[in-house]
């Protein structure tokens, strides 16, 4: 049974909220992709037109899409798929955790949920 984390502008936990950073689409989307293979996660495919990539790595799938709202406000968000029987929210949380820790080494973090009533 598949359980989905998922970050948006609506969520409640900080965790899973929106994360805007000051950095263009290329910037994050670089960071990113060093992220998962560092973490040893197979990238299926990079779609730029979507701006979405998909990447897996064991019982997870990870889809994220990341948006430049301008030259300097780009977010990314994830949707995480799990097929763990046990730990899966632990996977989920850690692995947001270490991606956004893994992000603001390198830019400044604007906000969370930015975009709330657009």
């Amino acid at each position: 049974m598949s359980k989905i984390y998922q970050t948006s502008e609506r969520e409640t936990l900080d965790l899973l909220k929106s994360h805007y950073y000051k950095a263009s689409y290329d910037q994050i989307k670089a960071v990113y992709l060093e992220y998962l293979e560092q973490n040893g996660f197979n990238i299926v495919n990079i779609d730029d037109n979507y701006l979405e990539i998909y990447a897996e790595l064991g019982t997870m799938t990870v889809i994220s899409k990341i948006i430049m709202q301008n030259p300097k406000e780009t977010s990314i968000d994830c949707e995480i798929i799990s097929e763990a029987f046990l730990g899966g929210k632990r996977q989920a949380y850690g692995f947001l955790q270490g991606l956004y820790k893994k992000i603001e080494e390198r830019y400044e973090l604007k906000g969370l949920a930015l975009h709330l009533d657009k």
